[in-house]
């Protein structure tokens, strides 16, 4: 690369820094927590501060440990573990966790001074997700296709909206994707910068979210495919030269693997601060799921090879039982999609929220790519492979898994898309058709067209195809839409109307007290409210979440609660994902 070149690099990412770090904090300091945030948190701060990693074991500590860095230079932070080791392990699994991370939060301690702190340091994922996605596609495609990537990459919704939260989704994104262009890489020149990378990258995957042991065969296969292959492998540590057998080729995959494994084991113990108990200060404190019935009856094999490897301790405690927790839960859960429900969910429901969460532009753009990539086969195995194989395992292990509660569980094929999106672009630049540009022109104004109608609701994004996202509750709830982050903009939606007091049936994890809300919660409130659910006070102001008028999570007499106030027409629409009506008696 010349100066030129290095130059124009600098200014194509500077640019794209600033803007993408404007657009992020702007829409997160309006938007109160989604509901797991608070326990992202808390099990970060816990980890960083005291080794405990005994809060919220359904996700490794890493991203957490990330997000929770800035609450080390907050001073005075309250906090009593002491909780923890007086309750037993079903009790604080179920609801003790909950309870403690609320306190955490919204009680002791400044929740969105917290909030804003950690949501920062997802963004900053996001920036280095953004240069990956640009170097991959300048080392391919080259310069103009990998700037107007990077700029679509700016303005994606589903991008924008998940890195401004605490949780592991985006991070999971970041460190998969890094996984898999450092691949990509070292198959075409071996080094130990690129086999550094490609450790690192893996390794940060496995202790961010167990969903990255789906990159155990991604990586597999696409360096067995490459060993198969008769283009011989450039290497260039030791005397450089090239890897011409498939036996050569195979050896070193081989020896790469084990790298691979080792490395990703001791990240493990790593993050676990190489100590089997989940608590340095209750040694004997330890979860053991594999001996609860209604996890042997959902998971029976699991549960025994995760009993065997706890008991011969072959990784952390909370790592493998919080695995194992987690792939329990999953196998029941409500799920809603366009007008129906069910607890083990649809085959066909991520391509679905895929198709109408996604930008018509970009959804163009895959299929365009999708026909390019049938007619090159002769790069296929060299470069498209890397793209596809990742969109179709990680698609397809979400529609086989039974958890259909967010878009968010495929958001580590979104950078793939928007490389094969590239491969489109760089087609257009290419064409000698005379409307080419044009065309390529009319699809990033599209693409603003649909960013510009949604922020900063950035989370509640949906396409023209189901008329945005003002018509989205009616097709998905829960982190697709309606995740408790419009709490706080209803708040200053009162304020500007000088509305009092609200009847609230609110979803998320928030605190209306924090933000000084008078409200009287409904049936569906947060579980801290409970106890403090009444009769609304009428005539008077009802706001409901979306996902509490879709009756994902209620019984069928809490979903006739809400029934009649579906097809009312709200007086407002906070953030789309909670609706205000003015109700001056009963209406169920």
């Amino acid at each position: 690369m010349n100066r030129n070149e290095r130059l124009r690099t600098a200014v194509v990412l500077t640019l794209f820094a600033a803007a993408f770090v404007s657009l992020t904090v702007s829409s997160y300091t309006q938007k109160s927590a989604t509901w797991d945030e608070p326990q992202h948190i808390t099990a970060g701060y816990m980890a960083l501060r005291f080794r405990d990693y005994r809060t919220d074991l359904e996700h490794p500590p890493f991203l957490r440990m990330w997000a929770a860095l800035p609450l080390l230079a907050i001073p005075h932070i309250k906090t009593d573990t002491s909780v923890i080791d007086r309750t037993g392990q079903v009790d604080w699994v179920r609801i003790g966790q909950f309870f403690f991370s609320h306190q955490f939060m919204y009680i002791d301690n400044d929740a969105d001074r917290m909030l804003n702190g950690g949501r920062f340091m997802i963004v900053l994922l996001g920036v280095l997700l953004g240069i990956l996605l640009f170097s991959w596609a300048r080392e391919w495609l080259g310069f103009w296709p990998a700037t107007i990537t990077l700029a679509f990459y700016t303005v994606e919704p589903n991008i924008l909206a998940h890195s401004t939260l605490v949780t592991t989704d985006f991070g999971l994104t970041c460190f998969f994707f890094g996984t898999l262009y450092f691949l990509w890489r070292t198959t075409r020149t071996l080094t130990i910068g690129n086999l550094a990378g490609l450790t690192i990258f893996l390794a940060l995957s496995v202790v961010s979210k167990f969903s990255a042991l789906v990159l155990g065969p991604i990586v597999l296969a696409l360096l067995a495919i490459h060993a198969c292959r008769s283009a011989p492998w450039v290497c260039r540590i030791g005397r450089s030269g090239t890897l011409a057998t498939s036996a050569k080729k195979a050896l070193v995959a081989i020896v790469i693997v084990v790298l691979l494994a080792l490395a990703s084991w001791g990240m493990i113990w790593a993050v676990y601060d190489f100590r089997y108990a989940p608590s340095p200060a209750q040694a004997g404190w330890r979860f053991h799921f594999e001996d609860d019935p209604s996890l042997q009856q959902r998971t029976p094999l699991l549960a025994k090879a995760a009993g065997w490897i706890d008991s011969h301790r072959l990784l952390p405690n909370a790592y493998t039982e919080g695995f194992l927790l987690g792939q329990a839960k999953a196998q029941v859960r409500g799920a809603f999609l366009a007008g129906r429900y069910s607890l083990k969910g649809w085959w066909y429901y991520f391509p679905v929220a895929f198709l109408i969460k996604t930008p018509v532009s970009l959804v163009l753009l895959l299929i365009a790519g999708l026909v390019i990539c049938a007619k090159r086969r002769g790069t296929f195995l060299r470069d498209e492979i890397f793209l596809l194989m990742p969109i179709v395992c990680c698609l397809g292990a979400a529609m086989a898994a039974k958890l259909n509660i967010g878009l968010r569980h495929i958001l580590p094929i979104y950078p793939f898309v928007l490389l094969m999106a590239a491969l489109a672009v760089a087609e257009f630049l290419g064409s000698k058709q005379k409307n080419a540009y044009a065309a390529l022109i009319v699809i990033g104004l599209l693409w603003l067209f649909e960013f510009v109608r949604v922020y900063p609701d950035y989370l509640a994004f949906f396409n023209l195809s189901i008329g945005g996202p003002r018509n989205g509750y009616k097709y998905l709830a829960d982190s697709n839409l309606d995740w408790g982050q419009d709490l706080k903009p209803l708040k200053k939606w009162m304020d500007k109307k000088n509305v009092q007091h609200v009847n609230l049936a609110y979803f998320g994890t928030a605190d209306p007290a924090y933000y000084g809300m008078q409200c009287t919660y409904l049936p569906g409130s947060p579980f801290f409210a409970e106890n403090l659910v009444r009769h609304p006070q009428l005539p008077g102001y009802v706001a409901v979440s979306t996902t509490i008028l879709d009756g994902v999570y209620l019984s069928d007499a809490g979903r006739a609660f809400y029934a009649k106030l579906l097809p009312d027409k709200p007086m407002a629409i906070i953030g789309h994902s909670i609706h205000v009506y003015w109700l001056d008696k009963a209406w169920w």
